[in-house]
């Protein structure tokens, strides 16, 4: 099998078993706490560290000399903790705190899968191939989304939900045999980082601070991602929100998440096919439209096929965005620094999540999450044209 099959595959045999227990975990906190603030706080203990590690993983990811080994033995630990999410589940501990410390280590091994991938999407593939190679990764990931969620949806009506986090760890068998027929070589000289700021978060300041003063071009789309994270950091709330109060029906959620999904990998799909004649600059303008129009579509309503329509809407554009932002990371900064500029550009992007995890569950519990939709999706959409009519999103981002 070839180094892109191995890739792609293993991709999709990752988020399809990692779609079983996100959802999973997400319909678990909302049916033993019922409280959208608990679905918030769990997001949020998710996200802290994410973003407290990211340059010390980044740091670490470029000074690993075998990416595969790397991936295979965090792949590992990720299993390691579902099944402690299993055995919680089966024995029905009812712990916000276990429960939540267990998503906290999965996520943060499962975590290391993408930027690992993308640093050997550098090394054994040429720049020409990035966008490709990108948009296809897109697609494998969003595909087994799409499917994981459909038979979420399915299972959850008939099985305990143990049942979906034994999935998703006999996933990381599969996983696991998939990467050894990688073929890598390992890097001979390891990153040079700054001595002495391997456990600094104010590092991942400096080194987004740098990059953005090398490419003062890419500043504008990192405000607009930073815009981006605070109104769709709570997308589970909101999920769950409209599936429980607007559709009366919590079990909706796996069902929407699909619709989601769907939309995305017609994104991915599309990027691939109109990337070679449409700028990047171009496509990063159109999804900044399109965020909030499907945030006003999918929040402001009481049909529920309408409702779908606009998170297809909402997945369509985001590969735009996504893909093309990892395209500019890839062409513009050098290999032996990727790891660590790619989780550190990501994490201080994401650094005002909390302001949308916590403080737009408790919006929510006020206005209701269709008054909520309306406001802030006319909020950011003011934004988006103000960014696009100055022209702020410049075609040099496209080299």
């Amino acid at each position: 099998m070839s180094n892109k099959k191995v890739i792609l595959v293993s991709q999709f045999v990752n988020n399809f078993g990692s779609g079983f227990s996100r959802i999973a975990l997400i319909i678990l906190v909302t049916t033993w706490f019922k409280n959208p603030i608990y679905v918030g706080v769990y997001s949020f203990f998710l996200f802290v560290p994410n973003i407290l590690l990211a340059t010390p993983i980044g740091y670490f990811i470029d000074s690993c000399r075998n990416q595969k080994k790397l991936l295979i033995s965090t792949s590992f630990l990720s299993a390691i903790a579902v099944l402690g999410i299993v055995l919680l589940t089966y024995f029905k501990v009812k712990s916000f705190f276990l429960l939540v410390l267990l998503a906290i280590v999965y996520n943060l091994f499962s975590g290391f899968y993408m930027p690992v991938v993308t640093k050997i999407t550098v090394q054994i593939f040429d720049r020409n191939e990035y966008n490709d190679i990108n948009a296809a990764i897109s697609t494998a990931m969003t595909g087994a989304n799409l499917f994981s969620g459909i038979i979420v949806t399915f299972f959850i009506s008939f099985l305990s939900t143990y049942f979906l986090f034994i999935f998703d760890f006999m996933s990381y068998l599969v996983i696991t045999i998939l990467l050894i027929q990688l073929r890598i070589k390992p890097i001979a000289e390891t990153a040079k980082t700054e001595k002495g700021n391997f456990l600094s978060f104010l590092n991942g300041f400096e080194v987004v601070r740098e990059f953005l003063n090398t490419y003062k071009v890419v500043v504008p789309v990192f405000l607009a991602a930073v815009l981006f994270n605070i109104i769709l950091a709570p997308n589970d709330v909101y999920l769950t929100q409209i599936s429980s109060r607007v559709f009366n029906n919590p079990r909706l959620v796996g069902f929407m998440e699909s619709f989601f999904s769907l939309g995305f990998l017609l994104g991915s799909l599309f990027y691939k096919i109109i990337i070679t004649r449409v700028p990047m600059h171009n496509l990063i303008e159109t999804a900044l439209v399109l965020v909030p129009i499907s945030l006003l579509i999918f929040g402001d309503t009481t049909n529920l096929l309408v409702s779908l329509i606009g998170l297809v809407i909402l997945g369509l554009s985001l590969p735009f965005f996504n893909i093309s932002s990892k395209t500019i990371l890839q062409n513009k900064v050098e290999e032996g620094k990727l790891g660590t500029v790619f989780n550190s550009y990501f994490a201080v992007m994401n650094i005002t999540q909390p302001i949308g995890l916590l403080g737009i569950p408790i919006l929510i519990n006020f206005w209701g999450i269709q008054r909520f939709a309306l406001i802030g999706g006319l909020v950011y959409l003011t934004f988006a044209v103000v960014l696009i009519i100055t022209h702020q999103v410049s075609p040099a981002l496209d080299k």
